[in-house]
């Protein structure tokens, strides 16, 4: 863009919000979409949210980031360089993923408390019962819409389909090339 445009405060992604999704936003809201919209100008976002038509009651702040992305790049006629890597958001987000992870193992350290394995195990892969993704806690969920019933484990705290996928994946890792070969 030739232009610089002032970033968003609290206050302009509040009213940002409040026009175009038509609800009331909460402070955890506002802060979300201040975090994931940084970087952006109120012009750029209010033209995304224009775009999206009456989508933009069920916008996300990533959706609103990629459509001032592509405002950008048709902007200045050439794309911004694909990364090989992880996008810097993307790689943001394991780091503090790792950094909580890190932080948990040392108040059940400091507490004298026993982790449990396997509730790490069943993390590392996405619910194929529930679909939340690797690393986030299954949802509630006991039923899902093919009236399939599975209750999460209390030990660890996920569907067992999970804790299953997650022990086939890790035993399909540790195979050997003649196993695989006598298939």
């Amino acid at each position: 863009m030739s232009t610089l445009h002032a970033v968003m405060n609290r206050s302009d992604v509040r009213g940002l919000l409040i026009r175009h999704t038509g609800a009331h936003a909460s402070e955890d809201v506002v802060s979300a979409w201040e975090s994931g919209l940084a970087g952006y100008s109120l012009a750029e976002c209010h033209r995304a949210f224009v775009a999206l038509g009456p989508a933009a009651r069920r916008a996300t702040p990533s959706e609103i980031a990629g459509r001032c992305d592509a405002a950008r790049d048709r902007d200045t006629g050439e794309p911004t360089p694909v990364q090989s890597a992880a996008s810097p958001r993307a790689t943001s987000r394991d780091y503090y993923r790792q950094a909580g992870m890190l932080g948990i193992r040392a108040v059940y350290a400091a507490m004298g408390w026993k982790r449990n394995p396997d509730h790490d195990l069943a993390r590392s892969v996405a619910c194929p019962f529930c679909k939340a993704r690797a690393w986030a806690v299954c949802g509630p969920l006991s039923r899902n819409r093919a009236g399939v019933r599975e209750m999460r484990d209390p030990v660890h705290r996920m569907h067992p389909s999970r804790l299953r996928r997650a022990q086939t994946e890790l035993e399909r890792a540790n195979a050997t090339p003649e196993q695989e070969t006598t298939r």
